[in-house]
């Protein structure tokens, strides 16, 4: 049942909205049995580590390589080439264990866009098994052989200690919380104590039938009503606490639950609950791979069709042959190291698809950024391929407001205009530029990605940095931007943002009280309406889809419109109407159309990724942009 509601919950999060909640009872299932195993062994004088990670290597590491090694396989043709190097990153960490880490460090949230296009997302929860299965024979080895008649108050110690740490996590550390052991370990430990408990009292616990139902209704109701956010709740302890219910407490042939779960398809369900875990996220992400490449989705029920079948396969083909058979370890091993190879292979190697079809699409914005030490990311720099991005290291003259050799402007100063924001106002440099230079007004850029044109007046070291700036390094820049905002006095300041990112209106207010205050003109320019698939090459990403230029044709592809969009949009309306020195300079409804964005103009795209317009693509708004500073200038005589 809860494989069941895991596989729902993954094709349609509006058929079980909490369905992610059977991963939780996986944990307290898998806490119970090994314990269970572990201390029948131990009470025989049967139980040897070698034997136990042996049958664990046999039980596990079959049908996740073939899983692994298929996934690799498929996603070297069916994936988009600059996710290659993910896949192989992500296939490492399957095989080695150290899933959850790789998708914590690398997709983030488990609902982030990232993660969603990962085909080896669903790992991370087998990841954290198997390092429990590794580090737990030895902790309950160690406790019974020291504190025997303690255990069960050991483990309750374990439970209460890991439960305090998700809870403190959830609110400070929420993806590291989600994906680490030491955050989960009080679901595997809940398991582990009941296990110690039952074992105990040398019997099974007595039937409760009102209880055992009681627990697998808790189950349900979570499965249909999720609480908290982002998977991550106290609430999390009702799902886990009907588990331990129906563990405990069902059985006796007139139990209703016990007659539910004993009945044979449900059983079989049971059997094959580990290949269709393994199967159905692969199956689920090429299919959405695929139907966004073609455009032509597949039916929901053909998709569980594929998904039990392949399932079936993996359990009367690999499971049930290799779950016993000791001659398949060093079988086994040796694919282990082949995947592991094969992975690392993918991981390093360089991919990127044809885009000699457009013309060149070029970046300026590294011209005018103006972080202290800025280097790319190598994940961010494949990306690139194909995209021209201009420097100009002559270009930027030392701020003499700043600390000497760390911080600069571009631009000359004393300038009629200043620009401020994050990789947005990058974005719009080139053009910018040209429209002072046209008019003859000069204009300086305090430009840096991942860095907010907002910040609070006096600067304060809030102990966090931004992207390519310490802690301390960003407050020295924002001193520096508020000095030479004081000594300029500009008469012009055009701040340009990611306007999703900022968190609130609150935020803004003390640069804007201040530019008013000076008596300088604010334009604030719009965020270009997004497109749907997210941070990915655009030039290489339409190649991918087979959106191929046309002389005299402008091509379009369809709008994220996300949440996250439309109240960035809305929090700029609010900041406009509150300060009358601000305005807005409108530009999405130049790339729309209807629920459509323009990516292809005849050869040019007008696009770098999602979010960011190349040089051709700002080009469009130009002369909008223009209007509104001559009509900035205009009223200031």
């Amino acid at each position: 049942m809860a494989v069941i509601a895991v596989i729902l919950f993954h094709i349609n999060q509006g058929i079980l909205p909490g369905g992610y909640v059977g991963v939780d009872v996986f944990f307290v299932i898998s806490g119970f049995l090994i314990t269970s195993i572990i201390l029948h062994e131990e009470d025989q004088g049967a139980f040897r580590f070698v034997n136990f990670w042996l049958r664990r290597i046999r039980r596990i590491l079959p049908a996740l390589l073939a899983m692994t090694l298929t996934t690799l396989v498929a996603g070297n043709v069916i994936l988009y080439k600059g996710e290659i190097n993910n896949l192989g990153l992500q296939g490492l960490a399957t095989l080695l264990s150290f899933a959850n880490f790789s998708q914590w460090m690398v997709s983030g949230n488990y609902w982030g866009p990232l993660a969603e296009t990962s085909p080896f997302l669903h790992a991370w929860s087998l990841s954290v098994e198997e390092q429990f299965y590794l580090i737990f024979p030895l902790f309950i080895y160690l406790s019974l052989r020291f504190f025997r008649k303690w255990v069960a108050w050991v483990l309750l110690l374990v439970v209460l200690g890991s439960a305090l740490l998700f809870l403190v996590g959830i609110r400070t550390h929420p993806a590291a919380t989600f994906y680490l052991l030491p955050f989960r370990a009080w679901e595997l430990g809940i398991g582990a104590l009941l296990a110690v408990i039952r074992f105990r009292a040398k019997q099974p616990l007595p039937t409760y039938r009102l209880l055992s139902a009681a627990g697998l209704v808790a189950v349900l109701i979570c499965c249909i009503f999720p609480g908290g956010r982002d998977g991550l709740s106290s609430l999390l302890l009702i799902p886990v606490l009907g588990t331990v219910l129906v563990i405990a407490f069902a059985g006796g042939t007139t139990d209703m639950v016990t007659r539910l779960l004993s009945a044979a398809p449900v059983v079989y369900i049971g059997r094959i609950s580990y290949s269709l875990y393994l199967w159905h996220w692969p199956l689920l992400v090429y299919s959405r791979q695929l139907a966004q490449k073609n455009g032509e989705a597949i039916h929901p029920a053909l998709l569980l069709t594929a998904i039990f079948a392949v399932s079936i396969l993996s359990y009367r083909f690999i499971e049930i042959p290799t779950r016993r058979n000791n001659r398949m370890v060093p079988v086994t091993l040796l694919l282990l190291l082949v995947g592991s190879g094969y992975s690392y292979y993918l991981k390093r190697g360089t991919y990127s698809e044809d885009t000699a079809a457009y013309n060149q699409t070029v970046w300026y914005g590294n011209r005018y950024r103006v972080d202290p030490h800025f280097i790319w990311p190598e994940s961010v720099q494949k990306r690139m391929t194909g995209i021209t991005v201009l420097f100009n290291e002559d270009g930027f003259a030392e701020d003499a407001y700043a600390q000497e050799g760390i911080l600069k402007i571009y631009g000359p100063p004393n300038p009629d205009i200043v620009v401020l924001g994050d990789s947005h106002s990058e974005m719009w440099a080139k053009v910018l530029d040209e429209i002072a230079q046209e008019d003859s007004r000069s204009i300086s850029f305090f430009c840096a990605d991942g860095t907010s044109a907002f910040f609070p007046i006096p600067p304060e070291n809030t102990g966090e940095g931004s992207l390519f700036f310490t802690a301390e390094e960003k407050q020295a820049f924002d001193q520096a931007r508020l000095r030479c905002l004081e000594t300029w006095r500009p008469s012009l300041v055009i701040i340009v943002d990611r306007w999703e990112n900022i968190g609130s209106q609150k935020e803004t207010e003390d640069l804007l009280r201040y530019i008013g205050g000076l008596g300088s003109q604010v334009l604030c320019i719009e965020q270009p309406p997004e497109l749907y698939f997210e941070d990915k090459n655009t030039p290489q990403y339409l190649t991918y889809l087979h959106v191929l230029p046309e002389d005299q044709v402008k091509k379009y592809v369809a709008c994220a419109d996300t949440d996250q969009y439309r109240r960035g949009m809305e929090l700029l309306d609010r900041i406009v109407a509150d300060h009358p020195n601000c305005t807005k300079v409108p530009i999405s409804d130049l790339y729309l159309d209807g629920g459509r964005v323009w990516v292809l103009d005849s050869h040019d795209v007008l696009y770098v990724d999602d979010d960011h317009l190349s040089y051709a693509g700002s080009l469009k708004a130009k002369d909008r942009i223009r209007q509104y500073v001559e009509a900035c200038f205009d009223r200031n005589r």
